[in-house]
């Protein structure tokens, strides 16, 4: 029973601010076989009362026997209640025929959504004694006992008083009570009384005392002394003689009534049947002959049609008669007295084959014939098939059609009625009337109302209809409320396939084929944890509703949310209220699933480390659920050697997760152009893995070039530097130029390059190894060739084969360089750029040019200092300025 009541709060709506007080009346009595009206009324502080939000239980020993509710009304045998009277406020009960198993404790308990409330009536069952004293009889100058039985009353308690002449007697007893088959109890009280006096005008009296009874039941009497004569004989000779003379009446009667029908001859009675012939109905007449002196007489039945007559013949047959039956007549005979006989003709009158006939039973008894006639002029047919079709016009108003068919005779009586409780008025219509050919009659009655007007539930329409078949008019009553109307709303909840956290989710319902056009639509909320319904603020939308070529009407109504983590495996439900619902149609989304797709929002952190790798670090932030896939991959073009990395999870206060997820990878070998870094990440809520690749120009660490330092210029040798910080790898190339005074050309005086002279340059008598896989020697080339087994699989045959190019250019750019400086190289020589390593992790070295100023040939010349590194996109050059040497 609870469980009921709490899933009954959860459909019905609410109506939020009411408050309900209820009464009843306890306890209440009620006698043996009466009907008994329980007490109990409520009402709310804001009426009128809306029934969609009532619901009303009575329970008896905590078992339901009625329950009215917004879905309809469900009773126990013997039970009634007026719903008219409790949507005003009377949820009274009335039981039929009470029996004392119908004694115990009721509960009425009403429900105005979301409030509810209940009262406990008792109920009683009395039932009246009867009292009986049977002997008034006492023997003289003895002892005697009398007794007084009161039986057939409950309950149990009772009371049994003596009196003699109004004064009570006190040497009486109540036996002890027990108990009929009913149920009732009965109980023997006796009074002792004394020898009597002889005198006989005492005045007795037995009082019996019960809550059933108003005031006390109460039996007077007189004693009266036995007689010890032959009183028994005397009774017996009186019944024998009355015995005989009842005999002689009798046989007297019967001796008379021969006589007469002796004298007068036989009789044949009118046929007897029904008033009226139904059409398809098996009917039977019935003709009886009385003081016929033959044995058997003979009967015939006979049709008779348009003056001719047809003898109806006889089945001997039972088993054929009851075949032909359907097309046919079944006659049978049967002796009724001494001289009395009775024929019936069964059959299953057809308005065609009968409507004209004439049915005639004929008796022939002793020579002499008599018939009497039954003319089948009162023949009806009921309509048989009865149909209401409801129709939508583009005016907005409902038609609605009733077709009866099959009924004769032609008269019908049609009224339409509308209007809402007991006030009904009388609707215009129009009826159309066919025959058929089986002589039956066929209506169509149309009427027209307002579709408006079922905006109202109460509003009701009926239509009546009476003819001379029906013994009652047939009746049809048709409301917004009822399963014949065909217009209530069919709902559609859509939604997007995923809910993400905090990103705008668009819930949509689709409302189709309602009429009229009166809806209201609220969202409603339901906890992950709890089953208490919410309603979401400011979701009560205007409804804009679009007609239908139907002339129905639809609706989209929409609710936008911003679903966080915390949402979890809540629920929203789309509730739609129509007058046409007995309850409002809940749409839900059932519990949904929030995830929240990984941000991208920091760019990937790059930091050196001490041992001269480069830790690459990626933050994704704000994800759900947990899992998720990151890997890292290193090589040139195709990055497609994947690297270990380590991963860091954390949950935020939002529930969701933030991932750091760390690759580090040898600095070096980013002086490859070619050479990147790709990083990749996957999680449920993308629809593809999303990247990032990184390249050297990706690093943070580009060189910072310092301007050219000149010192003050004379006839002495002279250094220019120029001062380079703040690079990785070390991988730089600087190269010095001179412009002359009136020469728009650059000159190159040399290239030196930091990685190039570190891995070839000749020192004490070295010579150039054939491949990188020879034997390093020393420190010359340290920074390619250290710690080979950590490298090996990083530094694969195609850095070999892309470096040996390089020392081919290299070899190529010396040269180059030597075959443009040989005609000066008395004035200019530059000094090789060597990196040292900062603490920051970072390289830095200074480049020199020195030579012996020349007025005649450096005056306004100028020298150009150009830097190259793999992280620029382009080329760094300072620039002296055209010098100017003093004489």
């Amino acid at each position: 029973m609870a469980c009921w009541k709490f899933l009954l709060i959860l459909v019905l709506p609410t109506a939020a601010g009411f408050v309900l007080d209820i009464t009843a009346s306890s306890p209440q009595h009620a006698l043996l076989g009466n009907e008994v009206h329980l007490r109990c009324t409520f009402s709310v502080a804001k009426p009128p009362i809306n029934p969609l939000f009532l619901a009303v239980f009575w329970y008896f020993q905590d078992t339901e026997i009625l329950r009215y509710d917004n879905k309809g009304l469900s009773i126990s045998p013997r039970v009634t209640f007026s719903k008219e009277a409790a949507n005003n406020g009377d949820v009274s009960l009335s039981l039929a025929n009470v029996t004392i198993s119908d004694g115990g404790l009721y509960k009425c308990l009403v429900i105005y959504s979301p409030e509810k409330m209940e009262r406990e009536v008792l109920l009683e069952i009395f039932v009246s004694p009867v009292i009986q004293i049977p002997n008034k009889v006492i023997q003289k100058n003895k002892e005697n006992t009398l007794t007084c039985m009161a039986n057939c009353f409950y309950p149990v308690d009772i009371n049994i008083i003596w009196y003699k002449d109004n004064e009570p007697l006190t040497n009486s007893e109540l036996g002890k009570p027990e108990r009929n088959p009913d149920g009732t109890y009965r109980v023997m009280g006796t009074v002792t009384l004394p020898p009597m006096d002889g005198k006989m005008d005492h005045n007795f009296s037995c009082k019996v005392q019960h809550a059933s009874l108003q005031q006390p039941l109460q039996e007077d009497f007189q004693l009266e002394y036995e007689d010890e004569s032959n009183s028994s004989i005397i009774v017996a000779c009186g019944i024998a003689v009355g015995m005989l003379l009842v005999g002689l009446v009798m046989g007297t009667i019967i001796w008379n009534q021969r006589r007469k029908a002796s004298l007068q001859g036989y009789t044949v009675s009118e046929i007897k049947g029904p008033e009226k012939l139904l059409d398809g109905e098996e009917t039977t007449l019935y003709c009886t002959v009385s003081n016929c002196p033959q044995e058997d007489p003979q009967v015939t039945w006979i049709e008779e049609r348009s003056g001719d007559q047809w003898e109806i013949p006889q089945c001997r047959d039972p088993g054929e008669a009851e075949q032909l039956l359907g097309d046919s007549y079944l006659i049978t005979c049967r002796k009724e007295g001494l001289q009395s006989y009775c024929s019936s003709l069964r059959f299953v009158p057809r308005v065609g084959k009968h409507r004209d006939v004439t049915l005639i039973c004929r008796f022939v008894c002793a020579e002499k014939t008599k018939e009497k006639r039954f003319h089948c002029t009162n023949i009806y047919a009921k309509p048989a098939q009865v149909s209401v079709v409801p129709f939508l016009c583009e005016s907005g108003e409902i038609l609605y059609s009733l077709t009866l068919r099959g009924f004769y005779p032609r008269h019908i009586s049609i009224t339409w009625t509308c209007g809402a409780g007991h006030s009904q008025g009388r609707i215009l219509s129009k009826e159309q009337i066919e025959v058929k050919p089986d002589l039956t009659f066929s209506v169509c009655s149309e009427a027209r109302i307002s579709g408006d007007l079922y905006k109202d539930p109460a509003f009701r329409v009926g239509v009546t209809w009476e003819h001379g078949s029906l013994d009652a008019p047939g009746y049809r009553e048709f409301s917004i409320l009822g399963p014949e109307f065909p217009w209530d709303p069919i709902v559609e909840l859509k939604q997007e396939t995923k809910f993400l956290h905090n990103i705008p989710t668009t819930l949509q319902c689709n409302i189709s084929e309602y009429f009229p056009d009166a809806l209201t639509v609220t969202w409603l909320r339901k906890g992950a944890e709890s089953e208490e319904l919410t309603e979401v603020p400011n979701t009560h939308p205007y409804i804009r509703s679009n007609k239908q070529t139907d002339n129905t009407y639809s609706c989209t109504p929409c609710l936008i949310i911003y679903p966080s983590v915390r949402d979890q495996g809540a629920e929203y439900i789309c509730r739609v209220t129509h007058p046409s619902l007995v309850r409002p149609i809940d749409t839900s989304t059932g519990t949904i699933n929030v995830m929240a797709k990984p941000m991208f929002l920091d760019p990937v952190q790059m930091d050196l480390l001490t041992n001269g790798r480069i830790q690459f670090s990626i933050t994704l932030r704000n994800f759900y659920p947990r899992d998720i896939h990151i890997n890292w991959s290193q090589g040139e073009k195709e990055a497609k050697f994947n690297q270990a990395h380590t991963d860091t999870v954390t949950q935020q206060q939002d529930l969701t997760y933030n991932i750091t997820s760390v690759c580090s990878l040898p600095g070096h070998l980013f002086s490859n152009p070619e050479y990147k870094v790709h990083v990749t990440w996957n999680h449920v809520t993308m629809e593809a893995p999303e990247s990032r690749e990184l390249w050297v120009t990706d690093l943070p660490w580009r060189p910072q070039v310092g301007e050219i330092l000149v010192p003050t210029l004379g006839k002495k040798k002279v250094t220019l530097s120029c001062k380079i910080s703040g690079y990785f790898p070390d991988a730089l190339t600087v190269s010095w130029f001179r412009k002359g005074k009136s020469d728009q050309s650059e000159d190159p005086l040399s290239k030196v390059g930091t990685f190039l002279s570190n891995l070839f340059r000749k020192e004490k008598g070295d010579q150039l190894k054939p491949d990188l896989t020879a034997q390093c020697d020393g420190s010359v080339i340290t920074d390619i060739c250290t710690k080979e087994k950590e490298e090996q699989s990083e530094l694969t045959m195609s850095h070999y084969s892309d470096w040996s190019q390089m020392t081919e250019v290299y070899k190529e750019e010396e040269k180059e360089d030597q075959s443009e400086t040989s005609l000066s190289t008395r004035h200019y020589k530059v000094s090789e750029a060597k990196s040292q390593k900062q603490e920051d992790q970072t390289f830095t070295c200074e480049t020199q040019l020195t030579f012996s100023p020349d007025q005649k040939t450096d005056q306004g010349a100028e020298f150009i200092c150009r830097v190259r590194h793999p992280s620029l996109g382009q080329l760094i050059e300072r620039r002296t300025g055209p010098l100017v040497i003093p004489q």
